[in-house]
């Protein structure tokens, strides 16, 4: 347990610091089948390889960049493994902590958005480069249903990989920036992260400092907020309300005309944490034509008092357990998908620290649902890949 603000604060900074890749292996690859294998709706492919070249990161003595590394990520991940376990889609998500957390000289940054994009090109640099044999970006729907019709066992399969953001803070608090990103092929954004930046309140997500958001519990969207949400339905970019406050998600219910999407979050009802979803929030986006995604997180799964005690005891019971809740609110399996946040500061379940390992969430689903391909295939990939090809683009 943290014991004083100062610790808190040690933490938060270790954190910032972080290159959080760890070594891993992964499961065998399934055997060829008709069925997709995983779409993922939330996944920092590049987050760690950016932290790495940051001043802060750079100043680090390495056996403090090394704790940074096994303390703050004990997932992995990797393009060839996750291409040899038949992964069908992986959302990448951008997100710059530095301009939300540190380096934001005013509030918000009018520089985050060339920061975002830099980090853009450096993942697409990688997937054109050294991973090219494995992923594919793509920057529209149509690209996306190209990659995603070559299946295994043909050589020409590809990992397809769509662009998202995390927290609106990175359009450095103008609007214009929206069509931007959305041109060069972000998907979906997230409207706040872990603390308020001008844009929507947010539920916390830092269990370990929950002192970070400074504002208001009853603030929900801004008005550039409210603004916001008109330009990314213009532009096709979709609305992901994971993270924000319940005041926020109710100022987005009252105005959004487009579906939504909640790409990494939990059922208030099994983890009473504020990061969670309220059941009404989560079956009024669903009737709406939206898509929950679970976080492979069992600290924010279940009430566990620790993260310690997660880490020790969280497993696939607790991903399972929200699927099946998920469900039942919804009232269909066809409105859940996954959402890891792997590489993204969480622990992962016992069973499964690798993404790579997705075949393990594939039996303990089959096993819930009475062995039913069809079902399993739709919460782990059909449907975040139905929802981005009904949802992703201009209307």
């Amino acid at each position: 347990m943290i014991q004083s603000r100062r610790e808190c604060l040690k933490r938060v900074a270790r954190i910032l610091a972080g290159a959080l890749i760890v070594p891993h292996r992964a499961l065998a690859a399934p055997q060829d089948t008709p069925h997709r294998i995983f779409a993922d709706l939330h996944l920092h492919a590049g987050l760690h390889a950016w932290s790495r070249e940051s001043p802060i990161a750079l100043a680090l003595p390495p056996p403090l960049l090394a704790l940074t590394e096994s303390e703050f990520n004990r997932t992995g991940f990797d393009w060839h493994r996750c291409h040899d376990a038949g992964v069908d889609l992986i959302c990448a998500t951008h997100y710059n902590p530095f301009d939300e957390l540190v380096s934001m000289p005013v509030d918000p940054d009018p520089n985050a958005a060339a920061h975002t994009h830099r980090m853009i090109d450096r993942l697409e640099r990688e997937v054109h480069g050294r991973s090219s044999r494995y992923a594919r970006i793509t920057i529209n729907r149509a690209e996306m249903k190209s990659v995603l019709s070559v299946r295994r066992p043909d050589p020409e399969y590809r990992i397809a990989v769509v662009h998202t953001i995390e927290g609106a803070h990175a359009l450095g608090g103008d609007l214009r920036n929206v069509e931007s990103f959305a041109r060069r092929g972000v998907a979906m954004m997230s409207l706040t992260h872990f603390t308020y930046r001008g844009v929507a309140t947010t539920g916390n997500g830092l269990p370990f400092f929950p002192d970070l958001n400074r504002t208001e519990p009853t603030h929900g969207l801004s008005p550039f907020g409210r603004e916001l949400i008109d330009e990314m339905e213009r532009t096709g970019m979709i609305v992901d309300v994971t993270h924000s406050s319940a005041s926020s998600v109710e100022d987005v219910l009252a105005i959004a005309r487009r579906p939504l999407i909640a790409s990494h979050t939990a059922a208030r009802t099994l983890a009473d944490r504020p990061y969670s979803l309220h059941d009404d929030h989560i079956r009024e986006i669903t009737r709406r034509g939206g898509l929950i995604g679970v976080i492979l997180f069992p600290y924010m799964l279940a009430n566990y008092a620790s993260i310690d005690l997660a880490r020790e005891r969280g497993s696939l019971d607790e991903v399972v357990r929200t699927i099946e809740h998920v469900t039942a609110v919804s009232g269909s399996h066809r409105r859940v998908a996954i959402g890891s946040d792997f590489l993204g500061w969480i622990t992962g379940p016992k069973e499964m620290k690798r993404l790579s390992d997705i075949g393990r969430l594939r039996t303990a689903l089959l096993d819930r649902f009475d062995g039913s391909e069809k079902i399993v295939a739709d919460i782990l990939a059909n449907n975040a890949i139905r929802f981005l090809e009904e949802n992703w683009g201009s209307p």
